[in-house]
């Protein structure tokens, strides 16, 4: 007998393979909304286009807005259906409406949130949804390095998960600085405001720069988290020296 795996399971299948239409739609229309949005409400201007990679990628940028997210989407002009983000299991799978809601404009990939230091949903499961996920129509994720939106106009320190994603799954990270969402649709603020916004789309940073398998191709842990941290620095360098230019 076959053993099954989390692919196997119905609740994640929106994510292995070609969506319903009623889904697909949905994300189209709301990605041509916050277009429109982007052309007259907060004009959005986008720099570095040429260094978006042919493959895969996960997309890290500073986190200021709400509007992040589509901003991004909109800056590489792909709709919500080629994008996934993780989101903690507890609070967005284990609630039928919340799953059904969520499905309509985003990808929602489930990561578990440790209690006593223990997942009950591991993270080589999340691991291989994602990679099941941007195997297929060459998909992205969205990952945010401060890890929650910062202070207008500030930069968080940032974490290593989105490398030690970007090494596990073998794809690139392409970072961007985004200017001006936090003036366009600050933190604590219900409504967004006129405002321009730019995106410079910087160079890919590729995990073999930073690491190399065994002759099986498999990654020892320790090796793992120092080179996700030294992938980190750069991320966190290049876009903190970008951000210099208009930020102060």
């Amino acid at each position: 007998m076959t053993q099954s795996t989390v692919l196997d399971n119905p609740k994640y299948s929106y994510l292995v393979k070609k969506q319903p239409a009623f889904f697909r739609v949905w994300k189209k229309l709301f990605y041509y909304y916050t277009k429109f949005v982007f052309l007259w409400y907060t004009p959005l201007k986008v720099y570095g286009r040429e260094n978006i990679p042919d493959t895969s990628f996960i997309y890290s940028c500073n986190h200021n807005s709400h509007m992040d997210v589509a901003l991004l989407a909109a800056s590489v002009n792909k709709s919500f259906n080629y994008f996934g983000m993780l989101a903690a299991k507890d609070y967005w799978f284990d609630n039928r409406f919340k799953r059904f809601f969520m499905r309509i404009i985003m990808n929602l990939i489930p990561i578990d949130r440790k209690i006593n230091d223990v997942r009950k949903f591991s993270i080589d499961d999340t691991i291989t949804l994602c990679n099941a996920f941007m195997a297929f129509d060459n998909r992205n994720l969205i990952m945010f390095p401060e890890g929650t939106r910062g202070n207008p106009g500030e930069m968080r320190p940032f974490k290593t998960g989105g490398a030690i994603f970007a090494i596990k799954l073998n794809v690139p990270i392409l970072p961007a600085l985004v200017f001006g969402s936090h003036q366009a649709w600050p933190k604590d603020k219900i409504f967004m405001r006129p405002t321009p916004i730019h995106i410079h789309i910087l160079d890919p940073i590729y995990p073999e720069q930073f690491i190399q398998g065994n002759s099986s191709g498999e990654f020892d842990e320790d090796i793992i988290k120092q080179a996700a941290q030294k992938m980190t620095t750069q991320l966190e360098n290049t876009i903190r020296e970008k951000g210099k230019i208009f930020y102060g």
